[in-house]
Formats: structure tokens, C-alpha cells, sequence
């Protein structure tokens, strides 16, 4: 059985555990930039969360392809969803949960392999 990894915004409002990750995945995309997370992907039913909705806020860009999750009490940004897509060049693309891997209690980012994503000039 995988490891679990545990996690949470700062003011424990909204928690989730996890399968550990094998990888992260560093993006320089607008988004990711600028709220500062590292992904840990993981499909639907693999992530458990116990959440505060009353402080739970989301927010869509763009193309509206991803929802990003942010606690409003604390201000971490703690997952993102995504629907099944196709990308332009016709690769399927399954329904997934990103959760924000800075968020990982216990879990040391720095002995798991980092993909970097162009995000801003890619897409």
C-alpha cells in the first residue's frame, strides 16, 4: 500500500491526505506563479478531504478548463479540479485533483523529482 501524505491550509480549515507523490510538477504559469504552488497530481477518488465550505472559495480563468480551491480565512491555495479534456492535438486528458504540495505536512518536497512546466510560454 502507497504511503499517505497529510496536509492542510495554514488554519487547518481545510485538510486532505493522499497517496505520497512520486513527482511534483514546478509550472511558471500565470496562475501557478503568482499563488506559488508545486502540483501533486492525483485522479478522481485518490485524494480525501474534509473541508470547511463556508471558507472555501474558488476561482476559474481563461478557458475555465481548471477550478482553483483557496481557504478565505488563511488565504492558502489548496487544490485545483479538472473535467476530462482533449488537447489540441488529440491526447485525452483524464478528470484529475491537483493538490498544492507546499501544503504536505511531514512529507520533504526536496527528495521527490521536480517536472518543470513551461506554462507561460506553452500555452
Amino acid at each position: 500500500m502507497t504511503d499517505r501524505v497529510r496536509g492542510s491550509c495554514h488554519c487547518g480549515a481545510q485538510r486532505f491526505s493522499a497517496p505520497a507523490p512520486e513527482i511534483v510538477t514546478h509550472c511558471n504559469c500565470s496562475t501557478c506563479s503568482k499563488r506559488g504552488t508545486v502540483a501533486a497530481y492525483y485522479a478522481l477518488g485518490e485524494v480525501e478531504f474534509t473541508l470547511t465550505p463556508e471558507t472555501l472559495a474558488d476561482y476559474q480563468w481563461g478557458d475555465r478548463m481548471m477550478t482553483f480551491h483557496h481557504c478565505m480565512t488563511c488565504g492558502c491555495p489548496v487544490f485545483a479540479d479538472s473535467d476530462a479534456w482533449t488537447t489540441d492535438g488529440g491526447e485525452e486528458r483524464p478528470a484529475r485533483i491537483t493538490l498544492n504540495a507546499r501544503l504536505f505536512d511531514d512529507f520533504d518536497l526536496d527528495a521527490v523529482p521536480v517536472r518543470h512546466v513551461d506554462g507561460r510560454t506553452d500555452w
